[in-house]
């Protein structure tokens, strides 16, 4: 498994309640599309078409991303990997083929290792070469800006300095849980949420005594493709457990841009174990007021109470 060092949230602890903030921002990556950032992971896709065309073929391959990849994070999960045996299957000669030798015993699990390095570390090393070429607008050049709280606490999602640059919050009261693209030498967090131990190894199978010893190997490769994509959340938070455990006078919660996708329940259900956050009134951004009963429904299933949470129109804020 790989992990990942991020952003620690440094604050210096005091006995006075009354200092806290009560409210609290969780800002997605539509925050980032709101300001004119293009942060979509359509733009990636066009980035990654652009830059390395093995990559962008094996992810259209390989992963149900969606065709503007808006689901890249969970198709991590989803490797196809019978497909990827098959379509390599011509790497795995015989053994009693006229050109058969020892020679090419390691040919296609040369190939599958290639295909999954292309899909785990090259795609999340130009993923964070991409993020890091975005320019960030400043308080002076952002063509529209919000009314936010300078200070209230602030849990993003993004991996841009919008908060900072646009509005000036200071990095001590943000918490960016996947990275700061502002680091240079910070691996950014880019993951599915299926943990390795909840899946069955490909070699878990009744036949495996039978199976080609190449095939296996190859399976091997593949489990340890899917342990090093997955988001290691639970880390993540027990890493800042201080901030979580400094919500507790938290009054209202605004969420701007963010898609309450499954991928990264485990913060919101870590957000809800804070008595004072699950006792707030949530707020939620929607660009059409048609999002709102899915994403309403995504929140009770992640703890919230009924009725605990309102939309708002992004024009209302």
């Amino acid at each position: 498994m790989l992990y990942f060092r991020t952003c620690l949230y440094l604050i210096t602890v005091t006995t006075d309640k009354t200092t806290h903030p009560t409210i609290l921002y969780v800002i997605g990556n539509g925050f980032d599309l709101w300001h004119g950032i293009p942060s979509s992971l359509r733009d990636f896709k066009t980035n990654v078409l652009n830059t390395d065309s093995d990559i962008h073929r094996d992810v259209e391959e390989y992963l149900p991303a969606g065709e503007d990849w808006c689901d890249l994070e969970c198709s991590l999960a989803e490797l196809d990997a019978d497909m990827l045996s098959n379509n390599l299957g011509h790497f795995m000669s015989a053994y009693g083929d006229a050109d058969w030798s020892d020679s090419g015993h390691h040919d296609f699990q040369y190939e599958v290792e290639q295909v999954v390095e292309r899909l785990s570390a090259r795609l999340r090393k130009l993923f964070g070469t991409w993020i890091r070429s975005l320019q960030i607008p400043t308080a002076i050049s952002a063509v529209r800006r919000l009314s936010l709280d300078p200070q209230a606490q602030y849990l993003t999602f993004n991996y841009t300095s919008t908060l900072h640059k646009v509005y000036g919050i200071a990095q001590r009261q943000v918490l960016h849980i996947h990275g700061c693209a502002d680091d240079p030498d910070q691996n950014l967090v880019l993951g599915h949420a299926w943990a390795p131990e909840s899946r069955r190894s490909l070699n878990d199978r009744e036949d495996i005594e039978e199976l080609d010893s190449r095939l296996a190997e190859a399976n091997n490769i593949i489990d340890d493709y899917f342990s090093a994509t997955f988001k290691p959340s639970k880390e993540l938070i027990a890493q800042n457990r201080l901030f979580f455990d400094m919500l507790t006078n938290t009054e209202r919660v605004l969420v701007l841009g963010h898609s309450l996708s499954t991928v990264d329940e485990v913060y919101f259900r870590a957000l809800l174990r804070q008595p004072s956050v699950a006792a707030s009134q949530w707020v939620v951004a929607c660009r059409r007021i048609e999002e709102w009963p899915e994403k309403e429904a995504r929140l009770i299933d992640m703890g919230l109470r009924r009725g605990g949470a309102v939309p708002i129109s992004w024009d209302a804020l």
